[in-house]
């Protein structure tokens, strides 16, 4: 059993009580598992969320015009008794956003540290955590986590949900530096920093130097989580994408594809079926609009995630989508765990990612190339043929569960304290002497 039982961990992430955004799941689904493993876990996160049940939480606003106009966008789709006032109040704030996107070209959420710190210290004279833990999403957690850290001499685990700089960087170059910074600045004070590939560890090593204090923690999914659902074969073979799609991560080359397929198996037309769950930008909306054959491409927009669970058990093949950017070597889209845990076959478009090729084939799913559109028509034709084959077979178990991960990241959270040990009186006196000032 853990050395951590009935320890305090202060987590900062922006994002928590979300449903169905990726930042938001990766969190929510591992307090409950800190509390299984005796550790509970004091929450510093923003307003966009809905209240976590059995969880110590603290909710602070951002302070710039972006962060603002952002937090208020989400309280109307929760309060829309409101809109018309919230409405008014992101219509006056937009002359000082658009001189904030001027001046400063960050992510929304970058004015959320100083509440965050100031929060968070408090959170520390009051309940003296003993590990702090930082994720995200929004790097602000990350400069928050530092501060409060230092100033109280608590052991800090960093945890990066997305490479903070990367090859394919299209903001401006006074961002790339800022963000260049903070990731020196973090791999060099955090006394652990996690990635959710080994990839992405490594050119963050390359970059600053971490050596042995990066990990790589694959995040995995809750089989728990997954509804009661038996599949049974239907008129169709329906294939399914659910997540957003947006940038290079579109249905252009999928729907190329299929269509070469529908052109030289017209009969196909009756058989084959794709299902859109999710947001979807512009131009896959005008692909789903255009696509020749009607009725084939249907677009559901957005769902919650108990819903999208079940409609993911019922179709016949998940479809898995990755950007065509240099970053993608160093992410795994998080639906990809969710998908493992269906038990369905994947077909997973996947740009130079050698680890996420792997899980595919270990598992026995398939993976081609985010870019040939060849490669992709000839899975989508072998699939569709054991569809009518009735050799559609369901796929091999999971294998990446968040217990495992949160198990994971207990053990490096007592190996940070442990170390820290030594001096771990000197830090108690400090702590002490700032509670009597």
């Amino acid at each position: 059993m853990s050395d951590a039982l009935a320890k305090q961990w202060l987590v900062l992430s922006y994002f928590a009580g979300i449903d169905g955004m990726a930042c938001s799941q990766h969190i929510d689904d591992r307090l409950p598992l800190l509390r299984k493993q005796g550790i509970r876990p004091l929450l510093l996160t923003g307003i966009c969320g809905k209240p976590l049940l059995d969880t110590t939480t603290v909710r602070v606003p951002s302070l710039g015009p972006s962060g603002i106009r952002f937090e208020l966008r989400h309280l109307q789709r929760r309060m829309r008794w409101l809109k018309p006032v919230l409405g008014t109040l992101n219509l006056l704030l937009l002359p000082f956003y658009l001189l904030e996107k001027l001046l400063i070209d960050l992510d929304s959420q970058w004015s959320w540290f100083p509440l965050a710190i100031w929060s968070g210290s408090r959170l520390c004279y009051r309940h003296r955590p003993h590990v702090i833990y930082s994720t995200g999403g929004p790097a602000s957690a990350h400069l928050a986590a530092a501060v409060i850290a230092r100033r109280h001499g608590i052991p800090w685990i960093a945890e990066f949900q997305d490479p903070l700089v990367h090859g394919d960087w299209l903001r401006s170059k006074r961002a790339f530096k800022i963000f260049s910074w903070l990731e020196r600045f973090v791999c060099t004070r955090a006394d652990a920093v996690i990635f959710l590939t080994d990839e992405a560890r490594k050119r963050a090593d390359e970059r600053t130097g971490l050596g042995k204090r990066g990990w790589c923690v694959y995040p995995g999914s809750n089989p728990a989580a997954m509804p009661q659902v038996a599949y049974e074969k239907g008129d169709f073979c329906r294939f399914a994408h659910f997540g957003s799609l947006g940038g290079s991560r579109n249905l252009k080359v999928f729907l190329e594809a299929l269509g070469e397929v529908l052109a030289e198996r017209p009969y196909l037309g009756n058989i084959v079926r794709l299902d859109v769950f999710g947001t979807c930008d512009r131009l896959s909306l005008r692909l789903i609009e255009a696509f020749p054959v009607q009725g084939v491409v249907r677009y559901h927009g957005r769902i919650s995630r108990s819903d999208s669970l079940v409609a993911m058990k019922r179709c016949d093949v998940l479809l898995l989508i990755q950007n065509t950017e240099e970053f993608s070597a160093e992410t795994i889209p998080s639906k990809t765990y969710e998908y493992f845990f269906t038990g369905r076959p994947i077909l997973a478009l996947v740009h130079k990612n050698p680890e996420l090729c792997r899980m595919m084939s270990q598992l026995g799913h398939t993976a081609v190339k985010a870019d040939d559109s060849e490669d992709v028509k000839g899975a989508i034709t072998t699939l569709a043929d054991r569809w009518s084959a009735n050799c559609l077979e369901p796929a091999a178990g999971g294998g990446f569960e968040v217990e495992w991960a949160v198990d994971r990241l207990i053990s490096i959270g007592d190996g940070i304290v442990q170390q820290s040990e030594p001096t771990a009186g000197v830090s108690a006196l400090v702590r002490e002497s700032r509670n009597h000032s």
